[in-house]
């Protein structure tokens, strides 16, 4: 198995829906957005932004050719935001950051203007990936099946640890009072078949149900 792709750092983030249509130059907010950035300082004054992505490699920023903005208001559910689309008209990295900016976005007051602003792609724009690569957000509600056909719970979170990216993955059983929780390595020793396109999502995993983190 391909070493896994990481995405996503800030796996609270991965998958948003906006379901409210918004009026802004006659575009239709996507039903599949993806938070993937923060917007940050004015940077100079032509209209550029720093921009904190949620990933180290921010493929879906670059590959995308709208962005969707919103504020960042805590607790506010995503589906609520007030999406407005967006054309990028640069992205690069500058010494240790990522600066962009985008159409109508002409001088440093404007720019001002959407520090602290979110920002999402439609999971259609994705870069496509390679086989037994996968983007965090796919693999989240995955169901974890190990060798011996139990369900060891889903995947509600992913994070990197030193080495590698850790599933946590909490059993959906009501049997007891606390459901069971692992933190599974998601490494080819641990990780076997991955089918995403399945209903459900299932994980094949290497591993003992009563094994702890």
């Amino acid at each position: 198995m391909a070493t896994f792709v990481p995405k996503k750092n800030r796996t609270e983030h991965f998958v948003q829906k906006a379901s409210d249509s918004q009026d802004n130059a006659n575009a239709q907010v996507a039903n599949d957005l993806v938070v993937v950035a923060r917007i940050g300082v004015a940077y100079g004054i032509k209209g550029w932004v720093k921009i904190h992505p949620f990933s180290h490699s921010p493929d879906a920023l670059q590959n995308a050719s709208r962005w969707w903005i919103a504020p960042y208001i805590p607790e506010q559910d995503y589906a609520n935001a007030s999406w407005q689309q967006v054309k990028p008209t640069g992205f690069k990295p500058h010494a240790n950051v990522w600066v962009g900016t985008c159409q109508g976005w002409l001088d440093r007051t404007h720019a001002e203007h959407f520090k602290g602003w979110q920002i999402a792609v439609s999971r259609t724009e994705f870069p496509q990936t390679d086989e037994d690569e996968f983007y965090w957000v796919d693999l989240l509600d995955a169901q974890v099946v190990n060798q011996e056909g139990v369900v060891l719970g889903v995947v509600t979170q992913l994070f990197e640890n030193a080495a590698h990216t850790v599933m946590h993955v909490v059993s959906q059983s009501s049997d007891t009072e606390k459901p069971l929780e692992y933190l599974i390595p998601f490494v080819s020793a641990f990780v076997g078949q991955v089918d995403v396109q399945s209903q459900p999502k299932t994980i094949a995993v290497v591993w003992d149900v009563d094994a702890t983190a």
